[in-house]
């Protein structure tokens, strides 16, 4: 009963007859439309940071390397695009040019981190060798530019969900939801860095509190959160969507928390991380996209 009523509230306080992005020109794109797909991208952009830093871990350690150095400059690329796109707008993606002073402030503090960390990540993105030498900078800097590009989706939250065509509870929940796109690829960054002696006490303290906010933030969106004001799963739909990710987020929390507590990693451990990250990002994302479509 409480799925069905939050999804009717959602569906009254949201503009009717959203324009297809596809079809949409800047002047036809809702402010609801607008709203979803930037907080959505923006939330994105969070999760290439991490992206971006995991991928340069494990080839600099010689994991999978010549994956991971590709999967390094296809993040890069991603992410220059995406802040363009969400300073300037882009019709077929439903973004008008944004114009809201905060977010623009805020964009401007990411743009002023990207110009060095787009540059270490795409040296590193070059060989692995680039990647070893590039990895302590890399590993400084790409936490500021997530804590900046999280004010910034925070600013995108904000506006869109007060703005009176979007409820501000689907603004919150697109951001949650977005948030643990990033915390997949956090995580695996933070296995990752253990293994390449990347400050062990400050990455395994980390490690230990992002499994917490993946696991928490998980059952908020299947459960709800009234503290926070965070609805349950709107529809089975979703809820099935959020079942998979909880699938695949066990095993890989196991072999996380087998690193913090000390245990070396097995060959096989180091596999599944390097690999079943992807297929955690791909299917929360998949549920990302489904609350970004109410």
């Amino acid at each position: 009963m409480r799925r069905i009523v939050f999804f009717a509230v959602m569906m009254c306080g949201l503009a009717s007859g959203v324009i297809s992005p596809v079809a949409a020109q800047a002047d036809e794109i809702s402010t609801a439309q607008d709203g979803k797909t930037k907080i959505n991208l923006s939330g994105r952009q969070r999760m290439l940071s991490q992206r971006m830093a995991k991928a340069a871990c494990f080839a600099a350690i010689g994991v999978k390397s010549e994956y991971h150095l590709q999967e390094a400059r296809d993040a890069h690329r991603l992410f220059g695009a995406t802040l363009h796109r969400l300073r300037h707008g882009d019709a077929n993606l439903g973004m008008r040019v944004e114009t809201t002073p905060r977010i623009l402030m805020e964009l401007d503090g990411v743009e002023e981190l990207w110009r060095a960390y787009g540059t270490y990540v795409n040296r590193a993105a070059q060989d692995s060798d680039a990647a070893d030498e590039m990895l302590s900078l890399i590993a400084a800097l790409n936490l500021p530019v997530l804590r900046q590009m999280n004010r910034a989706v925070g600013a995108f939250e904000g506006h869109y969900g007060g703005s009176g065509e979007m409820h501000p509870a689907l603004a919150l929940t697109l951001n949650v939801a977005g948030r643990q796109r990033m915390l997949s690829q956090k995580a695996a960054k933070e296995f990752c860095m253990l293994l390449a002696v990347q400050d062990i006490t400050m990455h395994r303290t980390a490690l230990t509190k992002t499994i917490a906010l993946f696991d928490s933030s998980l059952r908020a969106l299947q459960e709800g959160n009234e503290a926070l004001g965070l609805p349950p799963a709107p529809n089975d739909e979703i809820a099935a969507q959020l079942d998979r990710v909880d699938a695949l987020w066990i095993p890989l929390r196991s072999v996380f928390e087998g690193m913090i507590a000390g245990d070396r990693p097995s060959a096989a451990d180091i596999e599944r991380v390097a690999r079943d990250n992807i297929p955690l990002l791909k299917e929360m994302n998949e549920a990302v996209s489904m609350y970004a479509a109410l």
